[in-house]
């Protein structure tokens, strides 16, 4: 079995396209921007925050996205961790969605 890293992060602007290619869990929203840092930075999977989801479902846009990569994304629910805040959302996150890929590994709501 091969472990991978996983970061925490107050926010996803922390990574760098040079670090090694792991599981982030970064306390920015699940927004597109969010999701294309991730992206460019080569996570192998990312659980980010909803942001309260919003207009258009504009703090969970990543998800779907990452799903045309092969990537698992999740986020957790907006009033069960602090957005900014990585260690609140390892410590306190209840995830709220996960995208297909995420699902097929057994991520799950709650």
């Amino acid at each position: 079995m091969v472990l991978t890293h996983v970061r925490v992060l107050d926010s996803v602007t922390q990574l760098s396209a040079d670090a090694e290619p792991g599981v982030v869990v970064a306390a920015s929203h699940g927004g597109a921007y969010a999701g294309y840092l991730a992206a460019r930075a080569g996570v192998r999977g990312v659980i980010l925050n909803d942001a309260g989801v919003g207009k258009g479902a504009a703090g969970v846009k990543t998800l779907p996205a990452f799903d045309e990569h092969g990537t698992p994304a999740a986020t957790v629910a907006h009033d069960s961790a602090r957005i900014g805040d990585g260690a609140d959302t390892v410590r306190s996150g209840r995830i709220s969605r996960a995208n297909d890929t995420a699902a097929a590994l057994g991520c799950s709501e709650g």
